[in-house]
């Protein structure tokens, strides 16, 4: 009897070991996320596919990391210019590599899930955190204790989003604070600063605005194939021609990201981490969900109910909602 259960004993055992096998040669692999320079892709839609692979990979317990040596928005070292580097590492080593792109999207997930990695992803480095505390002290900006407006131009008025006026997002910001003081504005278009400083002006109000946009600065183009679009779009996109034409000559003399040095890209990116975060950071957000940028501000806020849309201003969170973020919220 005893030798029946021996033997049993050592057949379980083997087939536990084969399978074992089995399961790893099917997970042991390591997944790259690579931020290739897609022309199509920004910074945060990247972003979003980075992490929607780092969340398929720490679900299946796959090795992961990111390659940035191609990353339109490296600097000197790539990711690691701005964020720690990101790896997971179930085992010591593969056999097989795979590449995945800002185009593949390797499962679906929630809008809690996403909000639970970003923090594993878009992970500071000290040079980073130290720039950003910088930034919050020369302004006197206190977490939570601000309001802020997003207002994304530029290349999105070629095709991907309509022109609102300025004093859209500020009418709506005091209609939901209207004991606001202080008032962060990112954006990449400095008339947008211009208009919302006059609207406090006329109306006697007692806000402090402030913004880290460039008063050269008009709208960010990221690829040059953009500015075609921008003139395009100048004759036949009835919503932003008006607008559009009004500035389309300093938009086609600006520099996109495309051509920028090292020290211009380092400085164009950073600035924008650190305007997002003070974002991110603020008491009321808003703004309008027509890009990534502004999506991630969604997902990513202290208290994402607290972000309004112009658009809809619906701001109701559902967390289990499967979400693709980079198309909608």
């Amino acid at each position: 009897m005893n030798i029946v259960v021996l033997i049993i004993s050592i057949l379980i055992c083997i087939f536990l070991i084969k399978q074992q096998k089995i399961d790893k040669l099917s997970t042991d692999i390591t997944i790259v996320s690579d931020l290739t320079n897609q022309k199509w892709h920004g910074f945060y839609s990247m972003l979003f596919f980075t992490i929607n692979h780092y969340i398929y990979c720490k679900e299946n317990k796959i090795n992961f990391k990111i390659n940035s040596d191609t990353w339109l928005f490296k600097s000197k070292l790539g990711w690691s210019d701005y964020f720690n580097d990101i790896e997971l590492n179930f085992y010591n080593s593969t056999d097989e590599i795979k590449n995945y792109t800002v185009k593949d999207i390797l499962g679906e997930y929630t809008f809690q899930t996403y909000r639970n990695a970003i923090n594993n992803v878009y992970n500071y480095n000290t040079s980073t955190i130290n720039k950003i505390i910088d930034t919050k002290l020369k302004y006197n900006l206190i977490d939570k204790e601000y309001d802020s407006i997003l207002i994304r131009r530029g290349d999105k008025l070629a095709i991907e989003s309509n022109y609102y006026s300025d004093d859209i997002y500020i009418k709506l910001l005091l209609e939901k604070n209207p004991l606001c003081s202080t008032i962060f504005l990112q954006t990449d278009d400095y008339n947008s600063y211009i208009n919302l400083q006059k609207y406090i002006t006329d109306n006697n109000l007692i806000i402090n605005l402030y913004t880290l946009c460039d008063e050269n600065s008009f709208g960010v183009i990221v690829n040059n194939f953009q500015k075609d679009l921008l003139n395009n779009a100048t004759l036949t996109n009835d919503n932003n021609k008006a607008y559009l034409s009004s500035i389309i000559k300093k938009l086609n003399n600006s520099k996109s990201v495309e051509d920028m040095n090292s020290d211009e890209i380092y400085k164009h990116t950073l600035d924008m981490i650190i305007g997002i975060d003070i974002v991110i950071n603020s008491n009321l957000c808003i703004c309008d969900l027509q890009s990534n940028v502004t999506r991630f501000i969604k997902l990513t806020h202290n208290k994402p109910e607290n972000v309004y849309n112009i658009i809809d201003y619906d701001n109701k969170v559902d967390y289990n909602k499967i979400i693709t973020p980079w198309t909608s919220i």
